[in-house]
């Protein structure tokens, strides 16, 4: 199955790349727009799939879902570094269940930030919303309000 699923996470990667504008830049991105296009375009377009963040284990069931429905076809050594793509641009995080490198890579947050959030919430319980993570003592808020949406509680 990981064969599989390793395919099809390319196709989903450069519907993301496509719509991500500036990500065109990212290394990930480099030579995916014409992948891309043979690859993915008669099927989906950017906006269906970039249209709402996923945590890491939901990107692994859509791409899943797209290989075995529609057949992609997306080499084994480009399953990992388009999967971290998409959860790093398009992710979704639970700071109450989530470990640390997850936290620091889909909220934008350095490694020490996001291990004070892991801190923070096994001494005093669970995130309620926004403003309790915004508590946290050393983590920018900033940073934070940046990565909004694609925060969880």
């Amino acid at each position: 199955m990981r064969a599989i699923w390793e395919r099809g996470v390319l196709g989903l990667a450069l519907l993301a790349i496509a719509a991500a504008g500036g990500a065109q830049d990212a290394p990930a991105a480099k030579g995916s727009k014409a992948i891309f296009e043979k690859t993915c375009s008669a099927c989906h377009t950017a906006d269906s799939v970039t249209s709402a963040r996923r945590t890491r284990d939901q990107w692994q069931e859509t791409i899943e879902a797209m290989v075995a429905d529609q057949g992609a076809k997306i080499p084994d050594e480009e399953f990992s570094p388009i999967l971290e793509y998409l959860v790093a641009v398009y992710g979704k995080v639970n700071v109450n269940s989530a470990p640390a490198d997850e936290i620091a890579q889909i909220a934008g947050l350095s490694q020490k930030e996001a291990e004070a959030i892991v801190k923070f919430r096994k001494e005093n319980g669970r995130f309620e919303d926004f403003d309790a993570l915004g508590k946290v003592p050393g983590v920018d808020p900033k940073k934070l309000e940046k990565s909004r949406e694609a925060i969880s509680y």
